[in-house]
């Protein structure tokens, strides 16, 4: 689809053109073709979907980890995490799928658009349930499981098949919006990363997400993995890395906490500690474009040309999040504020929300979420 986004302020991220006042995007199949200040030249005036609008700014989509998404919509229930798995654990595989995907809903309409989760028991009917769900809802998801729960390669290669059967558009497979992560966490399980299990990790793209202190003591285990991310290193590396604590990151890295709460880009914002902004306003707005997406290679961290389009326009215009002055300095604090609302959605160059509303999560899957959270009170 040919998409024209016109008279909105653009915060793309891009070191050349980091803030355009007035401008417009043109996205051809995916692919942001041309970006630039004033209106579009008349070539690109017929694309098949245009969006004029003021008051609003476009910015990378944002990218988040690794709370589990399986917990997001009873982050505030009083249940323990135990029970609540157990829970879970009982309902269908649809029941399952529609949690999943009303949860994807509300994390687009906070303007997500890659998620990395922590599944902690990656039960088959877990797996299969978030590839449908991601497939139905169209967002970039890597699903991350505890290497100390796979006894054999045999395993890996199961969870794997379990998410390309699942998917229910196989686009989303082709188009890279689904992937697959493991978590090593200490010595023993690094003991038990055997070259079969690395041929086979770099084989399927699977992601390793390994503790420092691991890493440091087994440097030659982990050079042989193409896809690897360094978690809370104690020194700048110019490795791929990541801090699970808000109080700890510093750049380059990406911020990935378990805390199923900072899924939610705007508690994240509302929870960042002061003294990481180091006197730059764009850090916060950074962390949950350039450095999260960069460092875990999911998602797209700028708007550039050549660069596939995963874009969230913000909207300023009405109350309560508008009008403001659409200067760059008033838009980052209130994103920083969370202070925001989200209007478009385009993930990969698809529309996913629409004029506030989620396109393929509609109101059927939520009232089956209603009746789900109904029982669930009931037990």
């Amino acid at each position: 689809m040919k998409i024209l986004i016109e008279g909105v302020s653009i915060l793309s991220l891009d070191e050349r053109r980091p803030f355009i006042k007035k401008g417009y995007i043109y996205i051809d199949r995916g692919i942001t073709v041309a970006y630039n200040e004033g209106e579009p030249p008349p070539e690109l005036e017929f694309a098949e979907y245009v969006v004029n609008e003021s008051f609003a700014v476009a910015i990378p989509g944002f990218t988040v980890g690794m709370g589990n998404i399986l917990e997001y919509l009873f982050q505030f229930t009083q249940k323990s995490k135990q029970e609540l798995m157990q829970r879970i654990s009982s309902l269908t595989k649809l029941e399952t799928e529609a949690l999943i995907e009303v949860s994807l809903a509300s994390l687009n309409q906070n303007g997500v658009t890659s998620i990395i989760s922590f599944i902690p028991e990656p039960l088959e009917k877990l797996l299969s349930a978030i590839a449908s769900a991601v497939s139905d809802a169209w967002t970039r998801f890597r699903i991350v499981i505890p290497f100390a729960n796979l006894s054999s390669v045999h395993e890996l290669e199961n969870a794997v098949n379990t998410v390309i059967r699942s998917c229910k558009d196989m686009e989303a497979i082709k188009r890279g919006l689904l992937s697959l992560g493991i978590l090593i966490e200490n010595d023993k399980e690094t003991d038990k990363l055997t070259s079969e299990f690395i041929t086979t990790i770099n084989e399927k793209d699977i992601f390793v997400y390994v503790n420092y202190a691991a890493y440091v003591r087994h440097p030659k285990v982990f050079e042989g993995i193409k896809n690897r991310v360094i978690l809370d290193p104690d020194i700048t590396t110019t490795e791929n890395c990541a801090y699970t604590s808000l109080s700890r990151w510093k750049p380059p890295c990406a911020l990935l906490t378990r805390e199923t709460i900072m899924l939610n880009p705007k508690k994240l914002l509302t929870s960042l500690p002061t003294h990481i902004y180091n006197n730059d306003i764009y850090t916060p707005i950074s962390i949950l474009t350039r450095f999260n997406s960069m460092n875990n290679r999911i998602g797209v961290h700028r708007i550039s040309e050549g660069v596939h389009s995963d874009i969230i326009l913000v909207s300023f215009r009405d109350p309560p999040y508008g009008p403001i002055p659409m200067e760059d300095f008033t838009i980052l604090n209130a994103l920083n504020n969370a202070f925001y609302n989200v209007k478009l959605v385009l993930v990969d160059g698809e529309i996913v929300v629409d004029n506030f509303l989620h396109l393929n999560v509609g109101e059927e899957k939520i009232r089956r979420v209603h009746v789900i959270m109904e029982e669930f009170e009931k037990r």
